[in-house]
């Protein structure tokens, strides 16, 4: 599956009626468990991608991947649709910022 790809994936509600990753990040925001552990399985390949993509001295691949995970994580926390951005795309740049900062603080 390619990256872009996840844009345009959907899930269902308890109505069986399919929403967006907005949405769904939205339910996130307000404590369904159920949806954060959607997004964060969804978008983990994406992480996984992205951090290959970085070397850190001294620390593992999957440390790289857990540092991609929190900025995917403060992504579902902090989306804001207003943004004129997709969830996607705010989480790539979130993931992206939170690897790069841990190269940097290390």
């Amino acid at each position: 599956m390619d990256e872009g790809e996840h844009e345009n994936e959907e899930r269902c509600n308890a109505s069986n009626e399919l929403i967006t990753d907005e949405e769904v990040a939205a339910l996130a925001q307000r404590g369904d468990g159920d949806a954060m552990l959607y997004l964060l399985d969804k978008y983990k390949r994406m992480v996984r991608l992205k951090a290959r993509s970085y070397f850190l001295i001294g620390a593992d691949h999957e440390d790289l991947v857990q540092e991609g995970m929190i900025g995917l994580y403060k992504a579902i926390r902090d989306y804001r649709p207003d943004r004129q951005a997709s969830f996607y795309v705010f989480s790539e740049l979130c993931i992206k910022r939170q690897i790069i900062s841990a190269i940097k603080a290390a």
